[in-house]
Formats: structure tokens, sequence, C-alpha cells
């Protein structure tokens, strides 16, 4: 049996972002001979029932921000005893543990998300800190996974880990028909809408997405965590009132956010910074068709099959061309390489 600590998601059943589904799946999914740990932060719910073989510990700390390095640090120390390897989802409690192995053997698999240091939301000495966070990790872990093979460019030169590219996977709830309830609840999905979902952040670019669509005559429905930063409380207070542009405050009901992913014209991913974008592989999974930003993670991701725009006025250039969008719907090849129980295999035979 082997014995896994799961560190740096907000945890088990939290709904913020793409470790926390990687987690929630590696839970599920998990086979008979794994155990694991996992630390949920305060953000996480607090009634949860953890599947077998699977001990939750929570927190009361957050896992984003100045806590979260405390967070991290903290359920470290707390379970390198414990266990016989640590899956650290985020490297920013990495300091810590050169020092820790010096008392005890343990296995180090790190997951760096992306290149951290390059989002506009940190500080100078937050860059700073993350990218030798970054850096140790690949001599202190013996795997590191990069999600996306265009991060391969940032490697440092020195090195003992070896690198594995393991993006996220995905999975569509297709439970949920589409009912006058549904209808009621969500009017505009009774008509052709263009579709957005990202984290309310300057470099998923929905502002400029917005303002693309200002006089357009096509519908477009945004998904974030608007209140939840500034950044979104401009966008609410700048087109919440705009009778094309619908935007929905945080929706997390997974078979309603599936249902409304499944019934878009298309899907517009905005992200620049993001690796492998859990949303984006959702709407692989969702077998839409996809207007992608033109950067090398995206098209990493979809393999190239995607509409990719440069600028936002291409968007609308575009679809005023009544282009047939079904050719930029990915294929059923490209969604098998995102099946979730393929990504579990993956990191279980890491440990």
């Amino acid at each position: 049996m082997k014995k896994v600590a799961i560190i740096g998601s907000h945890g088990l059943y939290a709904n913020y972002g793409g470790w926390d589904q990687l987690v929630k799946n590696l839970a599920e999914r998990k086979s008979e001979n794994i155990e694991y740990l996992i630390f949920n932060a305060a953000e996480s719910p607090k009634s949860i029932v953890p599947p077998t073989g699977v001990t939750v510990r929570r927190i009361e700390l957050k896992a984003s921000g100045f806590q979260g390095l405390f967070f991290d640090f903290w359920s470290i120390l707390i379970c390198f005893w414990k266990v016989d390897a640590l899956l650290l989802l985020g490297v920013q409690g990495m300091p810590i543990l050169p020092f820790l192995k010096l008392f005890k053997k343990f296995q180090i698999i790190s997951n760096v998300g992306g290149i951290e240091w390059e989002r506009p939301k940190f500080g100078y000495l937050s860059k700073l800190y993350l990218k030798f966070c970054f850096n140790l990790s690949f001599i202190f872990s013996e795997y590191v996974i990069l999600d996306n093979q265009h991060y391969s460019k940032f490697l440092p030169k020195r090195q003992n880990a070896k690198v594995v590219i393991l993006p996220y996977g995905g999975e569509i709830d297709s439970t949920l028909q589409l009912t006058n309830e549904m209808c009621i609840k969500y009017p505009f999905i009774k008509e052709d809408y263009f579709l957005s979902i990202s984290r309310s952040l300057e470099d998923n670019m929905i502002d400029e997405l917005c303002e693309s669509f200002l006089d357009s005559k096509h519908k477009l429905v945004v998904i974030s965590n608007l209140s939840s930063t500034p950044y979104g409380n401009k966008v609410w207070e700048k087109y919440s009132n705009k009778s094309n542009i619908v935007l929905i405050n945080g929706l997390y009901d997974k078979p309603e956010l599936d249902l409304v992913r499944r019934e878009c014209k298309a899907y517009i991913h905005t992200h620049t910074l993001c690796g492998t974008a859990p949303s984006l592989v959702e709407m692989i999974i969702a077998q839409r068709p996809i207007i992608s930003k033109n950067n090398p993670q995206n098209r990493f991701t979809l393999q190239d099959q995607a509409f990719f725009y440069s600028a936002f006025s291409e968007i609308q250039e575009m679809l005023d061309r009544n282009l047939d969008l079904k050719q930029f719907t990915p294929s059923f090849e490209l969604c098998k390489l995102y099946s979730w129980n393929k990504i579990v295999n993956d990191y279980e035979c890491l440990f």
C-alpha cells in the first residue's frame, strides 16, 4: 500500500480550479493499492464524505495568497512522517523539503502548475520566490509534472528530476436535459450564444473579450468568479447591463454548467498564461466548436484543432462571415488524450 499526501490544492470537493478537479478524480478513481491524505483549506466544504481509502485533514488557512504559503508548509510538516510520497500541486512549499529529507526518505512529485512568475497579479518579490521554488523543484523532486508541452522551454539548466507531461482530464455531465425550468433559469440557452469560462484575472482578458462584443449582433455568455476580484468587479460594472452580453457570477453546479457548455454555438478561449487549461479541456470533451487565443499552450492542448485568433477583432470578422463552425470542433481522438481514467493511471504509475 502506497500512502500519498496531496498538498497545495483547495482540497477534496473544492470548486476553484484545475487542481481541485484533479484531486477529486485522483480520490474517486484511485486503485486499491493507493491511500491518500488530502489537505483541505478554509475555502473547501466543511462537511464531506471522502471515498474509501482517502483521509481528509482540514487546516483553517486559505490555500491561496499569502496564507497559502503557510498552508503548504504546515501540511508538509504534519504529514511527512506518515506518508511515502508527497504530491505537490504548486511548489511554493518546496524550500522546506530539502531539510526534511535529511531525516526521512520520501518521494516528491511536483506539479509546478504554470509559469506563475509571469502572472501580473504577483508582485516583484513574489515572482522571485515563485521562480526560486520552480527551479528548486527540479533539484529535489523525483518527478516534475508539466501540464503543457510548451513549458519545456522554461526548464532550468540544473535538474535531477524526471520531467513528465501530464495534462488535466475532462468529463462532461450529460444527465441534465434542456427543460422549461432550465430555460427560465438561463433564458439565453434557447438562443445562439458564444460561451467563455475563466477566472477573473487580467491575463484571461475577459474585459477585452466583452469589449469586442459591444457592437456585435452575436450574444456572449461569460462565466467567471467576477465578485471575487477587483478585476472581475470592474468587468461586472462595465458590461452587466449590455443586452447581448450575459455575465454569470460563478456557476459551480456541474450538471447545469455542462448543460450551458453543451448548448453553446461555440466556445471562446481567452487564456494567455495558462498551460493546459481545464476549462478548455472540458470544451474539447463537450465536442463544441472552439475559438482560441493563438498561443503555444493552447495550440499544444488543441493540437491545432480550432479557429485561432491573435486580435479580438478577428473573432467578429470570422463570425460575420457565417462560416460553418463545425470545422473547428476537436476530434474524438483528441478527447481520448484527456480521459480522467488515463490521467489518474498516469499519476499512479509515478507513485
